[in-house]
Order: structure tokens, then sequence, then C-alpha cells
């Protein structure tokens, strides 16, 4: 029989051991030793309006690691219009169409109020309304599919500047949305409200960055930041919110120079530096996974959310307002760049200002379209095309245009030809030389590469994998169920993917790929 003192000291130690099991986070994410080794990970790494083809520019050793022990898609396309990051990341977040998410670009017209609706400055972000659009319209989101699979599993989307970016690829189901804001001359740490932060992230002079004078240099004036600084802030941010909240399931990031400086980089230089730090940061990443234990349990998804086409000549603003005036019609936005999507208070114009623009556009524009119901469905129908528009074209137009054809979808949709912009502005003496937005292959080519346990290593795959696919993919790769989404699995990658699952991707195919043939084309590829 234990003596009074044995028992008290035995009691204490279960006191202590049940105190520290207390302690202990309640995500079920735990390291590998102590975790059950069926748990899997998943990153997302956006680099932000990188076109498909600059891989190529540098060596990039981590990345290129990842490749060998995964796939890449070598005709991966952004999918959908617009081409732009708000709907872009919405995309990635959901699995969804801009049409059916509801997120069509950085300005929308609200189909209640007839105003224009644009949720995606700062102020709106963090006043929940446009991770709101996404809830109203009632669509799967990945977040919110791994919890109803893995209640405790954890959801982490970080960005810098861009927490329209973090907001639109976390959705209201994540339960970390960290970004950053300026406040008295500094960029500062910021958290989506209802979306905690992990303890330490905010008020925290840590995360602090000075804004150098916009005459200090190209990154400063552009962005605000000095070059490389925004993205390695991002992840050394996330990395510090992944071992705070004991390691999230999913991991999503969005680093933003490659859009930003992309715009104004006078020369490839800029672009070989970006990518450069790109890739140390892929390795930082790596490591960090690594010596967590969970790299060998982790998928990596790294992609764009759309490409970038240099500018070879500018389209004059005043065709678009000229047709406006000349059909007498009244716009409630317009968002331009290598094409333009327009909103009109009178419905019924967008036929006459569709022509216009055509008109007064001349060969610098494809092809006009505007919106139309029929049958209780939105669909786009061409207002004039160019005689030499090829009908293989035509129709892969028209099928990307339909992505965004819903009530709030734009009324008008002009078609520039490649390296075309409306949009001309100078940054501090840097001018606009390249853009996005439309259906041509510069814009709409993006990298993807899939690296993990649950991808076959070493694929080069040609299918025209586009951004809807990766919600559902990322959620096979973590056991949760993919269905009911607008995009599939990208089952011919990965390791016994059911036959199901591949003969959706192959009748996918028969559909795409005439697409990415005919963009191809109209490029000269």
């Amino acid at each position: 029989m234990l003596s009074v003192r044995m028992r008290c000291l035995l009691l204490l130690v279960l006191l202590s051991v049940l105190a520290g099991c207390a302690a202990l986070p309640s995500s079920d994410a735990a390291p590998l030793a102590a975790g059950s080794p069926a748990i899997r990970y998943a990153v997302v790494l956006v680099l932000d309006g990188l076109p498909g083809s600059d891989l190529r520019l540098v060596p990039m050793p981590h990345l290129r690691r990842l490749m060998q022990r995964g796939a890449t898609f070598t005709n991966a396309f952004v999918g959908q219009e617009l081409a732009n990051t708000p709907p872009g990341h919405a995309t990635i977040g959901t699995g969804m169409l801009p049409k059916h998410h509801g997120v069509e670009g950085f300005l929308w017209e609200d189909p209640r109020t007839h105003q224009a609706y644009d949720p995606t400055q700062n102020a709106d972000v963090i006043a929940d309304r446009l991770e709101a659009v996404i809830s109203n319209h009632h669509v799967p989101t990945l977040a919110g599919r791994l919890h109803r699979r893995f209640p405790h599993a954890k959801v982490l989307s970080v960005a810098a500047h861009k927490c329209y970016a973090s907001d639109a690829m976390g959705t209201a189901d994540a339960d970390y949305i960290l970004c950053a804001l300026i406040y008295h001359d500094r960029w500062v740490a910021q958290a989506i409200p209802d979306h905690r932060p992990p303890p330490g992230a905010i008020n925290n002079p840590h995360w602090d960055v000075p804004i150098p004078a916009p005459t200090a240099g190209f990154g400063p004036a552009v962005q605000q930041w000095w070059m490389g600084t925004e993205n390695r802030w991002t992840v050394r941010y996330a990395l510090w919110a992944f071992h705070r909240i004991h390691y999230p399931r999913v991991l999503m990031m969005n680093l933003s120079e490659t859009d930003v400086l992309g715009h104004f980089a006078p020369n490839q230089h800029v672009m070989r530096y970006l990518l450069r730090e790109a890739d140390s940061l892929i390795g930082r990443i790596m490591n960090a996974y690594r010596r967590a234990g969970l790299l060998g349990r982790t998928d990596f998804v790294i992609t764009a959310d759309h490409g970038m086409d240099h500018i070879r000549r500018f389209l004059p603003y005043s065709v678009i307002t000229r047709a406006l005036a000349a059909a007498h019609a009244t716009p409630v936005y317009v968002e331009h760049d290598t094409a333009a999507a327009i909103g009109l208070t009178q419905d019924a114009k967008a036929p006459a200002v569709a022509r216009n623009i055509f008109r007064f556009g001349g060969p610098l524009i494809d092809a006009t379209y505007y919106k139309v119901e029929t049958g209780g469905h939105w669909r786009y129908r061409a207002a004039a095309v160019q005689p030499w528009i090829s009908s293989g074209v035509r129709a892969a137009y028209v099928r990307l245009a339909d992505t965004m054809a819903a009530d709030s979808g734009p009324d008008v949709y002009a078609v520039y030809a490649p390296g075309i912009s409306s949009r001309y502005f100078l940054a501090h003496g840097y001018p606009w030389r390249a853009g996005h937005l439309g259906p041509q292959w510069a814009d709409q080519h993006i990298p993807l590469i899939l690296s993990g346990p649950g991808v076959r290593a070493g694929v080069v795959s040609h299918y025209p994998a586009r951004l809807v696919d990766i919600a559902p993919t990322v959620e096979y790769l973590l056991g949760v169920r993919a269905t009911g989404t607008d995009g599939v699995v990208l089952a011919g990658v990965l390791r016994h993917p059911p036959p199901a699952l591949r003969a959706a991707q192959r009748r996918r195919a028969d559909v795409l790929v005439p697409i990415v043939r005919a963009l191809k084309v109209r490029s000269g590829l």
C-alpha cells in the first residue's frame, strides 16, 4: 500500500501532466513525432502576376527541386475573366468561377442598387465586405470544406499590401487572414476582423516597416517598399504565424511584387531579381516545414493569379469615352487595361456601346461583346468581331467571357489585340509597361507546379489546368471529398486517383484544349 507521501507525489505528477495537456494547442495539426501520420498539409503560394514563361529567366534550384518531385503544367492558364487579382484569388479559394463566387474584378455593378461596388479597398476589406460577397453567393470554399471534414484544422492566408488577395483567397471560412496597412508612414501588420490574429501579430513594432521616399529608387516609387522587402516580409510573417498557431493545415500566401513591379519594370533585370528572391523564399518555406517535421506530408502549389502582357501600343482611353457619348450611355464603372469591362446605368444601350468601341478602336480591338439574359441565364453575345479572327479564337473569347456572365458582370466587354492596353500612367516617372485583364495568352498563361507526397514525381503535363482546379485538387490531397466545384481534380498527375476523377479531367480537356490552342494561335505561338 502506497504511503501518504507517495500518493501526494503521484497526484502532483498527474496534475502537472493534465495541465500540460490543457496547454497544448487545440489544432489537430501536431508535429510529426506527436501526430497521426495520416494528417496532410498544403502550401499554396501565389506569385502575383507572374507570366508562365518567366520561370525560365533564372535558375531556381528550390523550385526546380519541387518540380523534380512533382508535376509541372506547361499550359496552365487563368481560364476565366477578368484576369486580375481579386477574382483570381477568390477562384483559388473556392474552386468556383467569378459568375458563381461574385468577385468580378476590382469593382463591378451592384445589381440591387445599380451603383459601382468596390469591396477591394482596404476599408471595405477590413469591414468584411469582400468576403461577404463570396459568402452571400453561397458557394463552397476550400477552408469551409476542410473545416467540415477536420473541425480543428486551421487555415492561414497571408499577403502584404494586397489585403484583398489574402481575404478573397482565405474567404470568410479561413481562421487567420493577415496583411499589411499603412499607418503613420509605416507598413504595419494587420488582421482582417473575425479572423483572429495570432498573439503578437498586431500592434507589434517588430513587424513595422518604414515607407521609403518615392524618390529613393524604383521599388519605393512604384510600390512603397524597397524591392524585395515586401515579399520577404510576407513570408517572414507567414512563417511566424505558421509556428505561432501550431501549424495550419493550409497556408496560403500572396507575393505581390512580381505583379506591382512587373507593371513598371524597365527591363528583365527586375524580374530576374524577383525570381531569385522568390526561389530563396520557397527554400525558406520548405526549410520551415522540414524543421517542423512536416515536409514529407506537405503538398505545394506554386502558381500565379494571372499573367502579364508587355504593351506595344496604347489604345487612347478616349475611344471608350467617345463610344459611351455616341450611345448616350452613362457608365457605372469602367475597368480597363488589356481589355475593358464596363457597367452601364442603361442596360439596353450595351450593344450600341460595344459596337462604338469596336468602330472607334479599329484594328486595336479584336472583338466586343454585350451581356444578355436568355432562359434565366446570362451570357455574352458578340457585337462585332474583326474578320481575321478565326472561329476557334472567337469561341475561346466567348467561353472565357461567359465565366463572368452574371447579373453583376459587366454589360460591355471589349477584347483588345495582343500587346494593346488603354491604361497609361506614370508612377513617379516610371511608365506603365505591362498589363493584364483580357483573354490573350500572355494575360492568361500562368505557372502551375504541384509537388508533394500526393503527386507523381517528375511529371510534365500539357493539360490546360486552370485556377478553378486548384481548390478541388488541394482538397483531394488533404483527404476532403471535392465535389460541386466548377473545377476538376487534376487527377492525371496524382498518385493512384480514382478512375472517375481521371475521366472527369479527360472530359474537361475536350473543352479546354481548343481554347488554349486558339489563344496561342492568336498570339503567334
